[in-house]
């Protein structure tokens, strides 16, 4: 049995759940930004902007299987 997705509907526009996926997956990673700034992460990684992007799509990958 698939699990049913509900659509997100704003002043008449009914927008994929992937949308809100989205936007709460980006709200989380700009509440833990400044964490991971004040613990230093950005000097455990080569590239600190290719990792934030890597926790973004993990935290959205979360969501969405877990939605």
């Amino acid at each position: 049995m698939t699990p049913r997705f509900y659509d997100l509907l704003i002043g008449g526009v009914m927008l994929a759940p992937i949308l809100s996926y989205g936007a709460v997956s980006l709200i989380v990673a700009l509440v833990l930004h400044p964490i991971l700034r004040r613990i230093g992460s950005s000097t455990w990684f080569l590239s600190p902007s290719i990792a934030e992007f890597s926790l973004y799509m993990a935290i959205f990958s979360l969501i969405t299987l877990l939605a």
